[in-house]
Order: structure tokens, then sequence, then C-alpha cells
């Protein structure tokens, strides 16, 4: 439980981990001098290039993330505090974005090793051009989560009129209770003002992780996002009363990947609402039925990487192994990530030739596809950012573990 803030055996390699605040994330970058650093003990920087992936990526995605490698359990309440900043990357210090698909900026990822299935992220901050932007997803209990099946609900709660300042700090509290059996419920506040007041299903029915950073469809601007003083509090120390007046979405966010859903045939309607100040509370009216927007898994994987626009990543949280106390970056044991340390060199950046193993998810995903997948960490029951790949390397650190397609998540 990270109630400090503060960044520990700091490490900017890909696949390997540090702690913010007592909690272990895994790095998941394209390996560059600029990818993540650490300006101070409080503080994170995240910068992607066009082409600068992670090594399970595809070439379609750009990504600089860390991701929890603890699971939260489904069903517990959370509650997530963070500054968040853009750098100006455009004329007259304002923000550029011209990324078609999806920009997120901080994500709730499923647990999709216990899905068996890639998915997107039940709930995400995101950017859309300048604008900053909350939604949500969801499935009815016992329904398949891809994207593929048609079940997925995506709610768009929230859109902020205004374009986000660069160069300033924006304080963001998440308070959420990821659940689709009852209970579920998300709060957003910004700045000290509740944009987002929402009360119903959340989540496809299992553990989720947090994700810091950016992951974006691939576009031609350098970004970089800096977030500091990053706590979060599970259970009984983040218990909130679930709100009573839930807000409504508004018309729903046009898929990516333009698919027809089946809507289920027993939909508990969220009480969700749009709200259209900059940032204010919102009060709504009944949901209709939305279709299903995912940006995150727009391809199968490995095998059926021709037809995916995504990559895949770590599917589950537990998938990064917990560092030893007072562990420094040098001492952060790779072996923990199921991968023989003989491949790599002490100062060399993390291979990223792994074009046998890359693929994106795909709106459908050919059940042969999932014959690649995989535990990607030994030992594990959930994964870090995203979908994982199906690696079967040589050596006795190396064990065949199923990596299953991520969202954008």
């Amino acid at each position: 439980m990270d109630t400090t803030g503060t960044i520990t055996s700091f490490s900017s390699t890909p696949m390997t981990r540090f702690s913010i605040g007592g909690d272990v994330y895994g790095v998941q970058d394209a390996s560059t001098s600029y990818s993540l650093t650490n300006p101070d003990s409080q503080t994170l920087r995240f910068q992607v290039q066009q082409g600068d992936h992670a090594w399970y990526d595809s070439s379609s995605v750009d990504r600089s993330e860390v991701s929890a490698a603890a699971n939260i359990p489904g069903g517990t309440p959370l509650n997530l505090n963070y500054q968040f900043m853009v750098e100006a990357n455009g004329p007259n210090g304002s923000f550029t974005n011209t990324a078609d698909g999806w920009f997120i900026v901080g994500q709730m990822h499923n647990d999709d090793n216990a899905s068996g299935v890639g998915t997107s992220p039940p709930f995400a901050i995101q950017l859309v051009g300048d604008h900053l932007q909350v939604v949500a997803r969801y499935v009815q209990p016992g329904q398949d989560p891809s994207n593929g099946a048609g079940n997925v609900q995506m709610l768009t709660l929230w859109t902020d009129p205004n374009p986000i300042q660069t160069g300033v700090y924006n304080n963001i509290q998440i308070q959420a209770d990821v659940s689709n059996t009852g209970g579920g419920y998300l709060q957003v506040s910004i700045n000290g003002t509740q944009v987002v007041n929402y009360s119903g299903p959340l989540g496809y029915g299992q553990g989720t992780n947090w994700e810091y950073g950016v992951y974006r469809s691939t576009a031609p601007e350098t970004v970089a996002v800096d977030y500091r003083n990053m706590t979060l509090l599970t259970g009984a120390a983040a218990t909130v009363t679930s709100p009573s007046t839930p807000t409504q979405p508004t018309t729903p966010t046009t898929p990516t990947t333009p698919t027809t859903v089946t809507s289920p045939t027993t939909i508990v309607a969220p009480a969700v609402a749009q709200d259209t100040t900059s940032p204010a509370a919102a009060i709504a009216a009944p949901a209709a039925t939305v279709t299903t927007a995912d940006p995150s898994v727009l391809g199968a994987m490995g095998a059926m990487g021709a037809m995916g626009a995504m990559g895949m990543a770590p599917t589950s949280a537990s998938g990064w192994s917990t560092p030893a106390a007072g562990a420094s970056p040098a001492g952060l044991d790779p072996t923990g990530f199921g991968f023989d340390t003989s491949t790599l060199a002490t100062a060399a950046p993390q291979t990223t030739d792994w074009s046998g193993y890359q693929g994106t998810p795909a709106a459908s995903q050919a059940s042969s596809s999932f014959a690649l997948l995989n535990q990607y960490l030994a030992g594990s029951s959930g994964g870090a950012n995203g979908g994982m790949i199906a690696v079967a390397m040589s050596g006795s650190a190396w064990t065949q573990n199923s990596l299953l397609a991520k969202p954008q998540s």
C-alpha cells in the first residue's frame, strides 16, 4: 500500500522493477535514454517518439509505461492520488496530439491472465486531442470480455471542454471499486472538483492493476508527461461511500475499429452522465446501450500479428516478482521475469527484436492464436501492462509462459 509516493531502486530498463511508496512496478518502454526518467524522488517523466514501443509491441503503437506488479482483487475499494502534467510540444507552448486511435495517460488494467482473453482497461484517463477524458468499460457477469465478442459496454463519463494546460500539474483523485456483480463505482476529481460520479457495473469480474505512463496509437509528434506524489490505498484504508447520485455518459465514443456490438440481454443500465463543465460534478440520466470502443486491442497476437494494429503486453500484474528489500537497480533479479540472464549484457539495452513473437490483438481473436499464449511469468496469476507474448527460451531460467493480448491496456 503506497502512502508516501517515494520512488526507490529506480530503473528505466525494460523488464526491470522499482518501487513507488513500497509498491512494485515493472518497466515497459523502448529502452531509450529519454523513455523513462526520475527527476527526483517523487517524480517520474515518460516520453515517447514515433516508433518507441516495448519489446512485445508492434510498430503501430508507441509506449512508455510502468505497471503495478500486484493485482487488486475485484470488489476491493481503492483510492488513487497523483499529480499529472503534459509538457508543451506545439507552437506557443501548446500541446499537440494527433494520435487517431487512442492516447492513454493512466489506466486500470484487467488481469487478462484470469480472463483468458485480451481486454481493454476497465477504466482509463486519456487524451482526445488536447482534452482530458475519462472512460469506463464492463461486461455482465460470465460474459466474454474480449472486444471481438461484442459484450463490452464502453462509457464516456467525462470530456473536458477546455484544452489541457501545458506545464501545469493537475491533481487527480480516483476512488473506485471495480466490480460487475454489484457495488461497482468510479469517482474522479480533478483539482478538487468532482467530474465523474458513476455507480454501476465496472470491469470484467477479475482483479486489476494500475499503470502510469503513455500508451498511444503511433503518431509523429514527441510527447512527454510527468507524474508526481503518487499514492494508492486499497481495502479499508480506501473505503468511500458509494455515490448515491451517479453520473451519466453522453453519446458513447465511436469505436476505433468500428464493430457492431451485440447488447447483452440482461444489462443493468449504469447511471452515468457526461459533465459539460471544466471540471464539474455531473448528474445523469439512464444510459442507453453503448457500443464497444476498444482502442487497446485491435488485433490478434503472435502468429495473428498480421491481423492486428496493437501490441501485446504482460497480461497480469503478479507476473512481476517482488524485488528484494533494499535492492538497487543493479541488484534487480531479471530471472523474476523468466528470462536467461546470459542473454543480457550488463549495460546493454533490452533486445526489442522479438519479431517472432510480436503480435497485436484484433477485434476478434482466433482461437488458434491463444495456443501461443502461456503464463508470461512463472508462478504468476496476473500481469503488467497489457497482453503478453508467447516466448519459449532455452536455459533453466526460462519457462514457456503464456502471454495474452493486452488492450491498450
